[in-house]
């Protein structure tokens, strides 16, 4: 294993550029590979990602858990997403909360289920809660189908200040990733914020999770993101059946 620390201005685009890592399929041979020096350049990392991901079929799946400091209530939420970028654009993204303990009552009268479907600008929204099922057509800009929330690039680009970087080198099955984590600068809403990234040399985002403590109202929460992107050039989208039944 290769191991690089750097720090001050470096950490910054180190961070930015490991987002990356599952090896996506159906890539030309004559694709660029990433180096670990390529890595420590954001935009060339985040480039690579959006670039790759906006050609192919991919999955997405995250879990984000928000606890308070006194674990008195746990709230979880799932989401997924089957996307082909390609023209039209055809995506599925199904979201589902729960909630555990003395969480706040948004979280507990929450939908129990959310799905989205999109097809070119066309959504269809689906809301399935303890008072029935809603179906019905909305505006793309409210959906969680757009693609820029779906390659998840605002929060690759959320960490580029850091208080240090360590990228190493790794390999799996014979496949070559970069793995960077960090420690985050303080906000003046998050604190104690590190984030890992797992880098594919073919320049995608292949997982990212993130840990911080966030300061609200009714006092502190620790919020733990996990992402992971995965069959990329193999994910086969297809509309559920209630968007033609609508029920």
């Amino acid at each position: 294993m290769k191991r690089v620390t750097q720090f001050a201005a470096v950490c910054v685009v180190c961070l930015l550029l490991t987002a990356g890592c599952t090896a996506p399929t159906n890539v030309p041979p004559s694709s660029p590979e990433l180096t670990a020096d390529d890595v420590t350049d954001t935009s060339a990392l985040i480039q690579g990602h959006t670039d790759t991901l906006r050609s192919q079929p991919f999955t997405v799946r995250s879990t984000t858990t928000i606890r308070d400091t006194n674990n008195t209530f746990t709230a979880t939420i799932n989401r997924s997403w089957r996307v082909d970028p390609r023209q039209s654009v055809r995506a599925l993204a199904i979201r589902t909360p729960t909630a555990t303990g003395d969480a706040p009552r948004s979280y507990q009268q929450a939908p129990e289920r959310i799905s989205a479907w999109r097809h070119g600008n066309e959504t269809t929204v689906r809301i399935e809660s303890d008072t029935g099922v809603q179906v019905r057509q909305v505006q793309l800009l409210n959906t969680s189908v757009r693609l820029n929330r779906v390659l998840h690039r605002q929060l690759i680009y959320r960490y580029s200040t850091r208080q240090n970087t360590t990228v190493e080198t790794l390999t799996r099955n014979g496949t070559q990733f970069y793995r960077v984590m960090a420690n985050l600068n303080d906000t003046h809403v998050s604190s104690n914020a590190s984030m890992t990234l797992l880098v594919n040399q073919r320049g995608y985002v292949q997982q990212i999770k993130t840990r911080q403590t966030v300061a609200y109202r009714s006092g502190p929460r620790v919020i733990t993101e996990t992402v992971r992107f995965s069959r990329v050039g193999n994910t086969r989208v297809k509309p559920p059946s209630w968007v033609e039944t609508g029920s």
